[in-house]
Parts: C-alpha cells; structure tokens; sequence
C-alpha cells in the first residue's frame, strides 16, 4: 500500500509545489508533510471553519434586523417582534452554509480556511481531491456528527468516523502565505518571489 508521502513524492506530483515545500518549510516540518493530521491541528481548523459561519449567520441577523427597519420602520415603535428569523431558522441557515462551505473548498482545493491555517488538507484514498458528491456528502456528515472527530483519538490511522465511512483522509500539506480567495477555493499552488522567472 502507498503511503500518502510516497504518493505525493511521485513522479506525476506538481515539481513547482514539491520543490517550493521542500524549500520553504522546516525540517521538522518537512517529516510531517503528507501524514494524516492528528486531532488537535483538524480541531483547531474545523473550530476556525465554524467560527467563520457563526460570525457569518450573527452578521446576517444583524443585517435583516437593520434591513426590517428601513423596510418598515413604524413597527420599531410598537416594539413588534419578529425583526430578526427565529432561533431554528437560523440554525438551520448555519448548518446549510457550513454544509455549502465546506463542500465547495473540499471539492476544488480539499481546503478551507481553517484548513490553510492548520496546513492541512482533505484527501480521497488515492491522495488527490474529492470529486464534488464526496465532498457534498463528507461535509453533511461532518456537520451533523462532529462528534466522528474524537475517533482520531483512538484510531491508530488517525481517521475519523467520517474518513473510515468514506475511505478519506486529512493530511498535512502546507503552503506558505496568507489564505487567500485563489487558495481556497483553487488548486494554485504558491510559488515564491524568488523562484519566479
């Protein structure tokens, strides 16, 4: 069986990606570059994700509580409830976007924010990018049983319930530089100043 470093180091792999993570990251790091991430660094990525969406659905309340004014600003003195969605239907609006997110970044870079922060990324048994129905269903799954996370704990693979269902894996893969729009939501890797002609 091929391990993800060996994948990854295979002749078909981008030379200006490999070349730029032997580069640029540490030694200590560069050991690590291709093995599954472990609990704490998809942890702290996925807290970051849903903090995005949280902030994401609290700004969205905000901007319909201010749009409801503008739109009919006499029930203000009435003291009407009703400006802002009901609790469950915000809810559901967090869980549907978080659900989108991370089926959209997983689908064209099996990475999101949290992700890049972390320097880790999602991939399918094979080492590459989820297709975009394994990231539809990989997200749905991960949004409605976090708790599949904690199976990393114990897995001697360092898999989640969500990996070992679906045949995935979560594995370190730096790049260096701010998280940007191209980043996410592309496969582009990062070359740097001083390797560009």
């Amino acid at each position: 069986m091929t391990s993800f470093r060996e994948y990854r180091e295979r002749p078909s792999a981008d030379p200006i990606e490999v070349i730029h993570a032997n580069h640029v990251l540490p030694p200590a790091a560069r050991d690590f570059q291709g093995q599954r991430a472990g609990f704490v660094s998809r942890a702290i990525a996925a807290s970051i994700d849903v903090s995005l969406i949280f902030a994401t659905v609290l700004l969205t309340a905000a901007a319909l509580w201010m749009l409801s004014f503008i739109i009919d600003p006499t029930t203000a003195a009435e003291g009407s409830d009703g400006r802002v969605p009901e609790l469950v239907y915000m809810v559901v609006y967090g869980y549907f976007l978080n659900w989108a997110y991370w089926t959209v970044c997983w689908a064209l870079s099996g990475r999101t924010i949290g992700n890049l922060v972390m320097g880790v990324r999602v991939v399918n048994r094979k080492g590459s990018r989820l297709g975009w129905g394994p990231a539809a269903v990989r997200s749905a799954f991960c949004a409605l049983f976090p708790v599949g996370l904690l199976w990393v704990v114990v897995s001697g693979a360092n898999r989640s319930v969500q990996d070992v269902v679906q045949r995935t894996s979560v594995i370190y893969d730096w790049v260096v530089g701010l998280p940007t729009l191209k980043r996410v939501l592309g496969r582009v890797p990062y070359v740097p100043e001083d390797s560009a002609h």
